[in-house]
């Protein structure tokens, strides 16, 4: 062993292997395809196929496929927003705990620099990558599409913590004008203990006779600015259901594809 570094778990059996395929559905048409997959060049000192190639390869098809599925499903937010929800899928920590879910760490083989447990984690992310890209390129591209969907796109995401508002009402009062609906008006639609130690406002935003917001705070001016905050996140964070996306065209009949129209192209943000 080379002096300074530490070495990973010795690498998995071939029944680990087996076992892991068995798990997990990951049966490639060649035994030395998913062995690449699974060892980075760290491993052997770089005497062994590394997955270099598939990692590139699954990353761009995590990104082909989490982006289209997040701009489809919500068509009003956005660009920074779209981007921060396609990081969030995709990111090491989110893959690491996918990996691990599959017991990647298991049968992945590389060498450690260090015994942290943060490094065996970015390892198991950049692998899962690899497997996605082997998937990818060993089955096709609707196989990598399925397993993205099912494993990851599967899970919820917090798009509230993604979508970042800020000034909601000049914001709000920005976004009416630019789809010529009448400006947004507060007005108040109860209120409790006014002069009490812990007074409750509650604020409706209106546009026309229209509510488009409502929330409440201990203050007008705090209610006013959630109330235009909700109204903000009801545009942003409408959904389309199940949106039918361009990859999908790669399954259908000919003439079923010639005839696809994607969701319509959403607005940008109005400049303030």
């Amino acid at each position: 062993m080379v002096r300074g570094l530490a070495t990973a778990p010795a690498p998995a059996s071939s029944a680990a292997v087996n076992a892991f395929v068995a798990r997990t559905g990951f049966r490639l048409s060649s035994p030395d395809t998913l062995q690449q997959a699974l060892t980075h060049r760290t491993f052997d000192h770089g005497r062994q196929p590394s997955n270099d190639r598939l990692e590139f390869l699954g990353q761009q098809a995590l990104g082909l496929y989490v982006t289209e599925y997040v701009h489809a499903k919500y068509p009003n937010i956005p660009a920074d927003a779209l981007r921060d929800a396609v990081n969030a899928y995709t990111s090491p920590a989110s893959l690491s705990i996918l990996g691990r879910s599959l017991g990647v760490q298991d049968v992945m083989r590389w060498t450690a620099h260090d015994a942290a447990k943060s490094g065996e984690s970015h390892m198991v992310a950049k692998v899962m990558k690899a497997l996605i890209g082997a998937l990818y390129h060993d089955k096709g591209a609707m196989a990598a599409r399925k397993f993205i969907h099912a494993s990851l796109l599967s899970k919820d995401l917090d798009m509230e913590a993604v979508l970042a508002i800020k000034e909601p009402k000049r914001l709000l009062a920005a976004l009416l004008k630019r789809q010529q609906r009448e400006r947004p008006v507060s007005r108040m639609l109860h209120e409790t203990g006014r002069h009490s130690a812990a007074p409750v406002f509650v604020v409706g935003v209106f546009s026309g006779t229209r509510k488009i917001g409502e929330a409440a705070g201990s203050s007008i001016k705090m209610a006013e600015h959630r109330a235009a905050k909700d109204a903000l996140m009801k545009h942003f964070l409408t959904e389309v259901g199940k949106p039918l996306l361009p990859s999908e065209t790669e399954g259908m009949a000919e003439e079923d594809a010639l005839t696809f129209v994607g969701t319509k192209v959403a607005d940008t943000l109005p400049v303030l």
